[in-house]
């Protein structure tokens, strides 16, 4: 696999197209603030289960289109866990020392990635076009997930904005009431991660930024809420022991979403794009090292 770095003085990251054109390493000022998994990828398995989309993936931040979440077999484009573009390979349009561009395009769907840095910032612009003539179901999901240097210390979220919350179960499905105000999921210890808590998933609506702060850096990440108007909250701090987890894996999770939660197709959150109708998002992650006390 043939990956490409992009690099400012105090950034890096690391792109592989040939893996859902994922970005698997950002490190800052020589912390590396994005997961990476334990064990060496395989080779992703097309219709895969969840299993085999964690097998093979690779780490950091990909796209998850056009499903996230369960396995959807049904219909004239059945989708592996997370979709099929989602550890598929990516064609690179144009490359520079600070930008990349990729495409995807199969199953009558066209997407395009543009993955660009500064000095402190990524930001990442995506877009998929509707080629069939016929109306379809779509979910996307940017899987921007931190690790690595960055979950060393305790974690404190804080979202901008009128937050409302809802929890999720941990295979993304709804769990108890619908949204509420987030101030009551303070109050049990949401807003913060730390090497005792349990694995959970929950999703926040009606925000568009979240700081996610450690001892030593903030990141403050933001997306377009009128297309993304979800985000997902995945907290895997090498709590689940069940394979293929293990107790190995460390992993917090900041995925703006168009969907209210992690079912996938065979859910009833999907969008649906029209004949030639084009859905476009962004996202951007900046992080900075925190004032000292």
């Amino acid at each position: 696999m043939i990956i490409h770095t992009l690099a400012s003085e105090d950034l890096s990251i690391y792109v592989l197209p040939e893996n859902g054109g994922a970005i698997t390493q950002g490190i800052f000022q020589g912390q590396n603030f994005l997961a990476t998994p334990p064990h060496p990828s395989v080779e992703p398995k097309f219709l895969g289960t969840e299993n085999d989309w964690l097998a093979a993936w690779n780490g950091g931040w990909q796209p998850l289109l056009p499903n996230a979440g369960g396995q959807y077999l049904e219909g004239k484009y059945p989708q592996g866990f997370h979709g099929n573009a989602s550890q598929a390979t990516w064609n690179v349009l144009e490359k520079s020392a600070l930008s990349i561009s990729l495409v995807w395009s199969d199953e009558n769907l066209h997407g395009k990635r543009s993955i660009n840095i500064n000095e402190n910032e990524v930001s990442v612009l995506g877009s998929v076009v509707n080629l069939d003539r016929e109306p379809r179901r779509l979910i996307v999901t940017e899987h921007l997930v931190l690790g690595s240097d960055f979950l060393n210390s305790k974690i404190t979220l804080e979202p901008v904005g009128n937050a409302q919350f809802r929890e999720l179960e941990y295979d993304g499905s709804g769990k108890g009431a619908g949204f509420e105000p987030w101030e009551s999921f303070q109050k049990n210890s949401w807003s913060s991660v730390t090497s005792q808590t349990p694995a959970r998933m929950g999703v926040f609506s009606d925000i568009s930024c979240i700081l996610v702060s450690n001892e030593n850096y903030e990141i403050e990440i933001s997306w377009d809420a009128r297309n993304l108007p979800y985000l997902w909250i995945w907290e895997e701090m090498a709590y689940t022991q069940e394979h293929p987890w293990n107790g190995e894996y460390l992993a917090l999770g900041i995925e703006p979403s168009s969907a209210s939660d992690g079912v996938g197709l065979g859910g009833d959150s999907a969008k649906t794009l029209a004949a030639d109708e084009k859905f476009h998002w962004s996202v951007q992650l900046k992080i900075q090292k925190r004032a000292s006390k």
